[in-house]
């Protein structure tokens, strides 16, 4: 359980593509009546909008957790719904937010949790994205690394075909390349002795590459209305809060740099919080933990894993019952 003793402020935190695998949240969906019905909502929206199952594609038999769950136009909305379910489960259970942190595609889910945008606008817009990139936007790849975001200036290779799509850290930042590019890239960063993971992604986010599809994407976010958060919605774009966003700001989320590391440096500056991890895998937790100072007074509490053990970590930040 969440300390008692201290004034931090929650912090719900919701993460981007490279977070989701297959039975991700399964032992939630079995557990908690309003995580399923959150869930089983979010289906029957996308059923409408896009014409197939997200919980038959997420908890499919076919797969198993190690296994690539790298379709853009299923991997978007399972992620988006089942971060939601995860931060409506909470809520049910007493542990409210004071802010919300989003990273790339958490941001929408950090915009409608907040009451920024209606769950199922905000769903309808993020299951829409996969084919309006497809439709415009070259294929490319997004790559977590070990490495600070000088890397670039290590190699003439990394220098000419990459951009920085992400600082998440001192020690980690993410790359963006054409897929033409790609194992360029990597071969750049085995030759380096740099550790590396290429993220399911199709595209690459946060660069240039993927402006062709800005003005599809524009167009089809124009007419969103978007009211005052009830609580501070932190942009890892902007690395600060948004009272006030339109449909330029969420173009700006999946364009420009994720700034993680700054943004966690702003919200320590301060005071600090209690970040509560809502990603299925704990990456924003993993980040945090390397990123915080050992001054800071923060807590970092991952919940998911695809190791197991959801049930027990979930629990522990529940009130006790009087």
């Amino acid at each position: 359980m969440l300390s008692s003793s201290s004034s931090l402020p929650v912090a719900f935190c919701f993460a981007g593509q490279g977070s989701q695998y297959f039975h991700m949240a399964a032992a939630f969906l079995k557990t908690y009546p309003v995580f399923r019905k959150w869930m089983d909502i979010g289906d029957r929206i996308v059923q409408n909008a896009q014409g197939f199952s997200v919980l038959d594609i997420i908890y499919s038999d076919e797969h198993g957790i190690s296994d690539p769950f790298d379709r853009l136009e299923h991997s978007h909305p399972a992620l988006f719904i089942t971060q939601f379910a995860v931060a409506k489960l909470l809520q049910n259970q007493g542990v409210r937010p004071d802010l919300l942190l989003g990273a790339s595609l958490g941001e929408f889910v950090a915009m409608s949790v907040s009451g920024m945008l209606p769950f199922e606008t905000a769903l309808r817009a993020v299951a829409c994205q996969p084919a309006l990139f497809e439709k415009s936007a070259p294929k490319g790849a997004l790559i977590g690394t070990l490495a600070s975001a000088s890397v670039r200036s290590q190699s003439k290779i990394l220098a000419e075909s990459t951009e920085i799509a992400g600082k998440n850290g001192a020690s980690h930042c993410v790359l963006a390349c054409r897929k033409a590019d790609l194992e360029t890239v990597l071969g750049e960063l085995r030759r380096l002795d740099i550790s590396f993971q290429t993220l399911p992604v199709p595209f690459a986010f946060h660069s240039r590459w993927i402006e062709p599809a800005k003005q599809d994407f524009l167009n089809t976010v124009s007419g969103l209305h978007f009211e005052t958060p009830f609580w501070p919605v932190w942009s890892s774009c902007l690395c600060r809060d948004v009272q006030q966003a339109d449909g330029r700001h969420l173009w700006d989320i999946v364009r420009q740099p994720m700034q993680l590391q700054a943004t966690l440096h702003a919200i320590e500056a301060r005071g600090g919080a209690r970040y509560i991890d809502l990603s299925p895998t704990g990456t924003l937790a993993a980040v945090f933990r390397q990123e915080l100072s050992e001054k800071s007074a923060s807590e970092v509490v991952p919940l998911m894993s695809p190791y197991g053990g959801d049930l027990k970590r979930i629990e522990a930040l529940f009130p006790a019952s009087p």
